[in-house]
């Protein structure tokens, strides 16, 4: 067997990551796994890894009650899916919890008992805080080692997810919405959440993915130009697959909508100016919508 093609789509959290799996995931020319989030290369430490295949396993239960569930409803073509998606769980805790000397299992649980296609991939932003050295064994993996890197305006992106972490966090008593700024307010003022900064550091991590990952096998790629024709036929020409249209044409995973107060959106465009500058001088034309963003900072 000839080596695979295998793609890493390191990031940004909240800049459309599910998004391209769906896309990737229904091409005829590739195979993903039925886990998005592989969290192969993340969990070399012992602690991380117990953690996260603690939460694999208890997606695993999940699965099985979902699967009975099916059946007891004679839904047979259900009960098929979900016991596909159990394999592929199964098969990835066995890989993440066994050696890591080569990481043989792993390229097996990615490529194996998927059929011939022309690109296999993991879809783990998380990837994107990794050190050199592992994005290099990543790199090292296989010649046809790729590397997508989405980047979405940074105020937009730096909303989604503090979004996401209110909705992960509220307590029942919370108001959504107040807790959302509320984060914001931390990041701001008490450099708090720092973590939330870190997945869209755009300067820093464009640095080091440029440092390790061969120019040819790099793809950075806004995440605005990715879901229009344009962007789209960019990212397939780079994987040398067909550019086929969409199933969805809209960002997947939205949460519900939130306002940002008007006394904090200033102050947190003035924290990402940096990020817009630096991507306008060192990636390419900002899409419009960045642009915009950018303006209001001068307004």
């Amino acid at each position: 067997m000839p080596d695979p093609d295998i793609l890493f789509c390191v990031g940004a959290t909240k800049a459309g990551t599910t998004w391209l799996y769906r896309y990737l995931h229904d091409h005829p020319d590739c195979a993903l796994p039925a886990v998005k989030e592989a969290h192969y290369w993340d969990t070399f430490d012992a602690d991380v890894r117990g953690r996260q295949v603690d939460a694999f396993v208890l997606r695993l239960e999940e699965l099985r009650a979902l699967r009975a569930e099916a059946a007891a409803s004679g839904k047979g073509w259900q009960v098929d899916n979900v016991e596909r998606r159990m394999a592929d769980m199964t098969g990835l805790i066995a890989a993440v919890e066994g050696d890591r000397a080569g990481d043989r299992p792993y390229l097996e649980w990615l490529t194996g008992n998927r059929g011939s296609a022309q690109v296999y991939a993991d879809m783990t932003p998380n990837y994107a805080t990794l050190p050199d050295e592992t994005l290099a064994r990543m790199v090292a993996l296989s010649p046809a080692t790729k590397f997508v890197f989405l980047i979405r305006d940074p105020l937009d992106r730096l909303w989604s997810h503090i979004r996401m972490q209110a909705r992960r966090q509220r307590q029942s008593h919370e108001v959504y919405e107040k807790k959302a700024n509320n984060i914001l307010y931390r990041i701001l003022n008490r450099g708090q959440e720092t973590h939330i900064l870190e997945r869209g550091d755009y300067p820093g991590i464009i640095r080091k993915l440029r440092r390790v990952v061969p120019e040819e096998r790099l793809l950075i790629l806004f995440t605005e130009n990715m879901m229009r024709q344009e962007g789209l036929s960019q990212l397939c020409s780079f994987l040398g697959i067909e550019a086929l249209t969409p199933a969805i044409t809209q960002p997947v995973h939205q949460g519900p909508e939130v306002v940002m107060l008007d006394k904090l959106r200033p102050r947190a465009l003035k924290l990402l100016n940096e990020h817009y500058e630096w991507v306008a001088r060192n990636v390419g034309p900002l899409p419009q919508n960045w642009q915009d963003n950018r303006a209001r900072m001068t307004a």
